[in-house]
Order: C-alpha cells, then sequence, then structure tokens
C-alpha cells in the first residue's frame, strides 16, 4: 500500500519518560507506515531543558 503523503511539516514534542515511549509507539505503529510525513523534532525533555537552560520551551 502506498503512503500518504502529508503537505507541510508536523512538529514532533518529546517529553519525559512515559511520553517518549507512548509517542514512540504510536509513531511506529500508527503514522509512519501509513504517512510520507516530514517531522520536525524538539526534546521537551527536562534534561534537555536544564542543558539548554529553557530555551526550548
Amino acid at each position: 500500500m502506498a503512503k500518504i503523503k502529508v503537505e507541510g511539516t508536523v512538529v514532533e514534542l518529546d517529553g519525559d519518560e512515559m511520553t517518549r515511549i507512548m509517542w514512540q509507539f504510536i509513531k511506529d505503529s500508527l503514522i509512519l507506515p501509513y504517512l510520507d510525513v516530514n517531522l520536525e523534532y524538539y526534546d521537551l525533555g527536562m534534561e534537555n531543558r536544564d542543558a539548554t537552560d529553557d530555551q526550548v520551551t
């Protein structure tokens, strides 16, 4: 089956702990197999927020 082409970019926001695991499962199972989508990734986890002095929030 051909993937559906998505126009534009979808922003992917990653959080902490369970949100990362749940989002990865959803993305791998329900999104990437069916959609040709450009994802722009941002890490909003505490470690990255601390490392960037909250510049990502």
